[in-house]
């Protein structure tokens, strides 16, 4: 198996003549995890997320020099990365500022997936801490339909659409995990660390803003 290996000790192995590297190879592993994304589970990848936290220190620092943040929930058992400062342009010198290089690869979101994620982030926040957050399909699609005049489609274009946005949240972003029963999914709590409560306050009212508009044509 590729994970049957001993853990080596915090500290630079020499892997390859040549190497100039300083981190263990268990840590060069859980950094290569940590960019590939999205997530790292601490059930699914027991020796990369022992690494992460024997060597965090080390860690941040490698991603700091990429501009590029570690975020650690041990209650929660997950770890990614993100832009550093919120992706806002960095001060180089005492008044210059430059905009953040981006590492990560950056995605636009669609109204759909936008309106699926700020369900999902208001579902956490209501839920007791260590709760897991379980969430119907067709709940959501059922919710996300109220705001369907703001992509002007018609109902059998939103459901495609709806559907490829909840397949995208479990495939590409993670933040939906299958359960035992068809339709119902976990919703991740990294999601919380994404987006804070006062930026889903702020982007729902906008959205709510902008259908009561529309309605009002």
């Amino acid at each position: 198996m590729e994970d049957d290996y001993v853990h080596t000790s915090i500290g630079g192995d020499n892997l390859w003549d040549s190497d100039a590297g300083t981190l263990s190879f268990d840590s060069r592993r859980a950094l290569v995890q940590l960019l590939q994304g999205p997530l790292v589970r601490a059930e699914q990848h027991p020796p990369i997320w022992k690494a992460i936290l024997s060597d965090e220190t080390a860690l941040r620092q490698r991603l700091a020099d990429m501009f590029l943040d570690l975020v650690v929930d041990e209650d929660a058992g997950i770890a990614f990365t993100r832009i550093a400062n919120s992706g806002n342009p960095i001060r180089v010198g005492k008044e210059h500022y430059v905009d953040m290089p981006h590492v990560l690869r950056v995605k636009t979101l669609t109204i759909i997936d936008t309106i699926v994620l700020l369900d999902l982030r208001t579902r956490l926040g209501l839920a007791v801490p260590g709760e897991r957050v379980i969430v119907d399909q067709e709940e959501l699609r059922e919710n996300a339909s109220q705001f369907r005049a703001l992509d002007d489609r018609d109902e059998a274009t939103f459901n495609r659409r709806f559907d490829a946005s909840l397949d995208r949240m479990r495939r590409d972003y993670s933040l939906l995990g299958d359960t035992e029963t068809e339709g119902r999914y976990e919703v991740s709590p990294a999601l919380k660390h994404i987006f804070d409560a006062q930026t889903v306050a702020g982007i729902k009212a906008e959205f709510e803003e902008l259908l009561a508009r529309e309605e009002s044509k």
